[in-house]
C-alpha cells in the first residue's frame, strides 16, 4: 500500500514537472510590430509575382507609380500587357482598433519573359480587423 502511494506522488510530481517544463518553453509575450502581407489575387508566373511584390514593397507615396527596366527585344514595338489585381495588408498599423490597413492595386504587366515593364495603379485603401 506504501509503495503503490509513493509511485501515485512520484508519478504525479513527474507529470507535474514535465507540464511546467513545456509551459516555460512558451512564449506568453505578444509582439506588437507590425509587418506586411502581399496578396497577387490572379494567377501570375513567380517571376512576375515575385516583381509585383518587389514594387509594392518599394515605398512610394504616389498614388500611380511605374516600375520600368530595360523593355525585352520583343517589346520594341510595344508590350503584351496583362492585369491582375495585388492586395497589400499592412498588419498592426494604426494603434488604435481596427489597426490594420489594407490597400488593393490594379498591376498591369508585360507578359513576355525578359521584360519587367509594370505599372500599379492604387484603388482603395481601408482601415480593417485582422489583428488584435
Amino acid at each position: 500500500m506504501k509503495v503503490k502511494r509513493m509511485f501515485r506522488k512520484s508519478l504525479a510530481f513527474l507529470m507535474v514537472a514535465l507540464m511546467v517544463i513545456q509551459l516555460g518553453g512558451m512564449s506568453f509575450s505578444v509582439s506588437d510590430e507590425g509587418y506586411t502581407e502581399i496578396i497577387i489575387v490572379c494567377d501570375v508566373d513567380c517571376d512576375k509575382s515575385q516583381l509585383i511584390i518587389d514594387l509594392l514593397n518599394a515605398e512610394t507615396s504616389t498614388s500611380a507609380f511605374n516600375g520600368i527596366a530595360p523593355a525585352s527585344i520583343f517589346c520594341l514595338f510595344g508590350h503584351s500587357m496583362a492585369q491582375t489585381t495585388a492586395v497589400e495588408i499592412n498588419h498592426r498599423f494604426w494603434a488604435t482598433s481596427p489597426r490594420c490597413r489594407q490597400t488593393t492595386y490594379r498591376v498591369d504587366y508585360c507578359t513576355r519573359s525578359s521584360c519587367n515593364h509594370l505599372v500599379a495603379t492604387q484603388l482603395t485603401q481601408i482601415r480593417i480587423i485582422c489583428c488584435s
